[in-house]
């Protein structure tokens, strides 16, 4: 317990040191035309038939969208946005950080008019992966791309929120299954709290950057 709450700390404290919140990415190649984005997003289902669907993980899906409601200073962040935006998001029922972020970014969706969300696999949604990537170079579930009302690409988040992101780079030595024991246990200790303010900020970011 005390190694977590360690853990648990180190995180904290680079999350306040981290800069941008922007979750870092490499992008591989050009981004998808607006009109390909526009067809990826037709092919999309909503969160609830994603939610009703899932196999995989189903009870901590149920538990995290149950507890994904935002705080009410994000939320009304959000609602002053001057634009409207569509969130793509590339992920699958059994990945363990698509099941501690997407929840409670639908949660946030629910509440902002000026928000949609819909989802698709990693079949359907390679590309946005492959264009995409984490800092280490992998195509990874989720991928959420914000779409503005042209379809074109306003803002990307690769896979788990940037501190976390930081943390599994940089100790590459910790076994593979400590690391997905701890980074449960963090995810859990954050309730989905920097996931939302990473896509909030990038939101934000959109609208300053769309002159609005």
């Amino acid at each position: 317990m005390s190694n977590l709450r360690i853990f648990c700390g180190v995180v904290a404290v680079l999350a306040l040191f981290s800069g941008s919140t922007v979750n870092a990415k490499q992008q591989s190649s050009s981004p998808p035309e607006p009109a390909v984005l526009e067809q990826l997003y037709g092919d999309g289902i909503d969160f609830d038939v994603f939610l009703a669907n899932a196999d995989q993980r189903k009870e901590l899906w149920q538990t995290n969208w149950l507890k994904s409601e935002p705080s009410d200073d994000w939320v009304s962040r959000a609602r002053s946005l001057a634009g409207n935006y569509r969130l793509l998001a590339v992920t699958i029922d059994a990945c363990s950080d698509s099941v501690n972020t997407i929840p409670y970014i639908a949660g946030l969706v629910k509440h902002v008019d000026q928000l949609e969300l819909q989802i698709v696999n990693p079949r359907i949604g390679r590309v946005i992966m492959d264009t995409y990537r984490t800092p280490d170079g992998r195509g990874a579930t989720p991928t959420v791309v914000i779409l503005d009302e042209n379809f074109g690409v306003a803002g990307v988040w690769v896979e788990r929120p940037l501190p976390l992101q930081d943390w599994w780079i940089s100790n590459p030595k910790i076994s593979v299954r400590n690391k997905v024991q701890r980074k449960q246990s963090w995810y859990d200790w954050d309730a989905g709290a920097h996931t939302i303010r990473e896509i909030v900020e990038l939101l934000e970011a959109a609208d300053v950057n769309s002159g609005r």
